[in-house]
């Protein structure tokens, strides 16, 4: 990459970081003793899902954790929403997949299973032949607990409900399962 579009870049991002500040300056000193959010939210690292725009929510209300296919499957994600659960102690857990998933749609096109993240997602295509960014919800929904005991005992013991949803690019619109 050529310097000058680096710099270009810089200048944008620090005068948008100047626009962030300005616009949260009263909100920002209430967060810096920590933070006590009420849903965590396992969704798709696709620029297209802002949970934070798709629930009207702000700075210190959620905690997410983006991966590729909204999946589970390597310990860097699981450790991530057990500390939400474990030490924020986060009543509420959301699965948000969505609609035309790339991580999805590279698993119909490539049958491609030898990425563990992939071989995840392409196992939960059994569970609805039609629909697989439902499948792949419901398959997270399913495994998790069985992948995090801290996950699983939260959910047994009341102190945590998951739910999953689909959210749609076209309308905005989430549908939960």
């Amino acid at each position: 990459m050529i310097i000058s579009e680096n710099e270009e870049m810089i200048t944008i991002l620090k005068e948008a970081n100047n626009l962030y500040q300005n616009d949260f300056r009263s909100e920002l000193p209430q967060h810096v003793h920590g933070q006590h959010p009420s849903l965590a939210i396992l969704t798709c690292a696709d620029s297209r899902v802002i949970p934070e725009y798709i629930f009207q929510k702000s700075i210190g209300e959620l905690f997410i954790v983006r991966v590729a296919g909204n999946v589970a499957v390597d310990t860097t994600v699981l450790t991530s929403l057990e500390y939400a659960v474990d030490h924020l102690k986060i009543p509420y857990f959301l699965i948000l997949g969505h609609t035309h998933c790339g991580a999805v749609k590279a698993i119909e096109e490539t049958n491609e299973t030898n990425n563990p993240l992939f071989a995840d997602i392409k196992q939960s295509f059994s569970l609805d032949e039609t629909d697989h960014i439902k499948a792949n919800v419901l398959h997270q929904l399913a495994m998790i607990p069985q992948r995090s005991s801290i996950i699983n005992d939260a959910i047994k013991n009341n102190r945590l409900t998951i739910f999953g949803g689909i959210y749609h690019l076209k309308n905005g619109k989430v549908t939960f399962l």
